[in-house]
């Protein structure tokens, strides 16, 4: 190489979650996927770096297979390279070996057959790097690999350093890794093109090379991007300018290129990390404002000096913060194992435990991400599809097993057609429903939680203006940070948060003057200690039996003695769970209260919207709070086999809400139904030594 211009690696990450709605990845295709790729392929000047995930891919294929013959026909004329990563796009470090390897394979294998072009390199998911994942990327043929440039300063590299790639290795074996330059994520597409070149000059005096590598998504489908980039002109200014750039200063190439003629800047070794947001979003709200207000608190000068070292947490903290995602994602594992050792038997199966591995709704930071019931529910779909093939046939199983590996216990039920799991470290709740045959779990709810950006709502309501971010531009528009619009105030009516996990087989003993709308704020004034306290467990054939010796609090806190005992009866057939409760008043004084049983449903209309909440056969809006005096709940679903019924007996009062969660989004904040809580309640009377029972029916439909 003449070292006369400089070379700029120009990559674009195309990606869309597993179950995304059809007429969202058909909009982005036609808004910003196509015109941009487009674009680009009749710009000889630019090479462009290619990563497509499994998902999208399939999605074109299925769809709109002229993407692909777009993209093919950009590698065939050598304007464009292709990465590999995990097909269906997981977190490498988060999966087993055995799985990350073939999620690799597969991509590599797909992109070299339908596409023609054989990957060297790999994009990373999120980023999320640890020396574990090496040996696999060598042996999957993988020569180079994409992190940020955090991942080198938090490391001790400095940002002079940063404009070329190193080598890492393990055991001896070396594998290639470029930083991302962040300057440019930010620059590219939300900068004109003179901060653009002024920056792009300045490297060209000190750099080996410029590393652009980005989601593509930001080219069009984020808040006010199309409009900027499609209408405004940008997408024409950047095509002009780059030709003008590589007659003079610039010379586009892509990663493979630059290997072979720029040698890298030496060795390095990269701790667990990922991006600087990633790291923020993982930590418990209390700890990541604390974060904010250390870096704040700097100031400028000494903020862009000692930011490397202030950091978050990793992101396999997400399974720590949220225990669905983590009970979600051992699940997924759990299905990924079975189907191993069964894949030329059961392909399909195989296919749909690797694609349950997607890593979009397991996390949530700016995006919805877990957050959004369609993610999770696909999620649960792809995986319990597997399950459903993998132990068709089975009897009924109920044994102890670590399910959530967090080191305790779960009762594990499993059959051809049921798949549940009790936790007796929870107040014997029910974590999950899933009939095998629907392959839908009726516990796909999330719990209403503190999130950091709660604080930022209430604050950016109360000034009334949205704050502007830091940083001043000659001309662009706001990056994805950059909200704009105030708040809804009414979203603050709307911050409740859970004092238990919502779960179902939850049981209150509560004040009896309490409210429906207590309920939803979850201020019923509990007086009992078994919704999330340890039950004993004893297992017997197809029965579980929970029980705890506990009692309520009342006035002046003292304990009057309960003991609840709650049975679970699996039929042989899967598809029907009878609950029988006892209560016995072992104190003695008399106890007068109410007992409420409470479920949080998870029903597939929330995501598809087909579907019926019926109380004694009267329809209920099941985004509104209701309450009635009746003995059976059922969940119709247009979709064959999802029905679900509860039926409680005469004298229950029902009360039943939507679970809704104010959550961030790239747009905004947006309430969404997380599941719909109902609780059966009963009047308690119990004299010393007095019991109460009654038998509780759950079935599919």
């Amino acid at each position: 190489m003449s070292g006369k211009k400089l070379p700029v690696l120009f990559g674009i990450h195309n990606h869309q979650p597993l179950g995304n709605f059809d007429r969202v990845v058909e909009h982005l295709t036609a808004t910003c996927y196509r015109p941009f790729l487009k674009a680009v392929s009749s710009e000889s000047a630019i090479r462009l770096s290619l990563h497509i995930s499994g998902p999208l891919l399939l999605w074109w294929e299925r769809n709109n297979p002229g993407m692909l013959d777009l993209v093919a026909d950009m590698v065939s004329s050598g304007q464009a390279e292709l990465l590999s990563g995990g097909f269906y796009e997981p977190v490498l470090a988060a999966i087993p070996r055995a799985d990350r390897r073939e999620q690799i394979q597969r991509l590599s294998s797909y992109l070299e057959t339908r596409l023609g072009g054989k990957p060297r390199g790999l994009w990373l998911t999120e980023r999320v790097w640890e020396n574990q994942i090496i040996e696999d990327l060598l042996d999957c043929g993988i020569e180079y690999v994409l992190v940020d440039d955090r991942h080198f300063l938090v490391s001790g590299f400095q940002e002079q350093q940063l404009n070329g790639y190193y080598v890492t290795e393990a055991e001896g074996r070396c594998l290639k890794v470029f930083p991302i330059d962040e300057t440019m994520r930010y620059l590219i597409p939300f900068r004109a093109m003179t901060e653009l070149e002024r920056y792009l000059r300045s490297v060209f005096n000190y750099g080996s090379m410029a590393i652009y590598m980005d989601d593509g998504e930001k080219l069009g489908a984020w808040p006010g991007t199309h409009r900027w980039i499609y209408e405004d002109g940008w997408l024409n200014d950047f095509l002009e300018n780059a030709a003008r750039w590589a007659d003079d200063f610039v010379e586009w190439m892509t990663f493979s290129q630059v290997m072979e003629k720029v040698q890298p800047k030496g060795i390095c070794y990269l701790p667990t990390a990922s991006y600087e947001e990633m790291e923020k979003w993982t930590l418990p709200p209390d700890r990541a404002l604390r974060l904010e207000c250390l870096i704040k608190s700097l100031g400028t000068q000494a903020r862009d000096v000692y930011r490397p070292f202030l950091r978050g947490g990793h992101w396999k903290n997400f399974f720590v913060r949220y225990p669905e995602s983590n009970l979600m994602h051992k699940r997924s594992i759990e299905v990924s194992r079975l189907s191993l050792g069964k894949c030329r038997e059961f392909p399909e199966m195989r296919e749909l435990a690797l694609s349950s591995q997607c890593n979009d709704a397991y996390w949530h930071g700016i995006f919805g991400g877990l957050y959004l019931p369609h993610l999770r529910n696909a999620t649960w779909n792809a995986l319990l599809k597997a399950e459903s093939g993998l132990r068709a046939g089975q009897r009924i199983s109920v044994c102890m097993s670590d399910v959530d590996c967090d080191g305790r216990d779960e009762v594990r039920i499993t059959s051809g057609r049921l798949s549940a799991v009790i936790d007796p470290y929870r107040g014997g709740q029910v974590r999950e429903l899933s009939f095998l045959g629907a392959a839908h779990n009726y516990c796909n709810g999330l719990t209403r939680r503190h999130e950091a950006y709660h604080d930022v709502l209430r604050e950016t309501i109360s000034r009334g203006e949205i704050e502007t971010p830091a940083g001043e531009w000659e001309e662009g528009i706001p990056g994805i940070h950059g909200l704009n619009g105030v708040p809804e105030k009414s979203l603050l009516d709307d911050l409740i948060f859970d004092w238990y996990e919502r779960n179902s087989f939850v049981d209150h003993l509560f004040d009896p003057g309490a409210t429906l709308d207590d309920y939803r704020r979850c201020d019923f004034r509990e007086w009992g200690d078994f919704a999330n306290q340890p039950f004993k467990v004893q297992i017997k054939d197809n029965t579980v039996n929970c029980s705890r010796e506990g009692g309520i609090y009342h006035l002046r806190g003292d304990k009057k003695s309960l003991t609840l005992i709650k049975n679970y009866a699996f039929q042989e057939s899967g598809e029907l769970v009878i609950v029988s409760y006892r209560l016995k008043n072992t104190g003695h004084e008399t106890i007068s209260c109410r007992f409420g049983v409470e479920w949080n449903l998870f029903p597939a209309f929330l995501v598809f919207g087909n579907g019926d909440l019926l109380v004694d056969g009267v329809p209920r809006p099941f985004n509104e709070t209701w309450e009635a005096d009746a003995g059976s709940i059922y969940v119709s679903d247009r979709d064959p086999g999802c029905g679900l019924s509860i039926r409680v007996g005469q004298g229950a009062s029902l009360w039943g809400f939507p679970v809704e969660t104010v959550a961030r989004s790239g747009s905004g904040y947006e309430k969404i139904i997380q599941a719909i809580a109902i609780m059966a309640h009963w009047s308690l009377d119990l004299r010393p030594g007095e019991e109460w029972s009654k038998k509780i029916l759950v079935n599919r439909t």
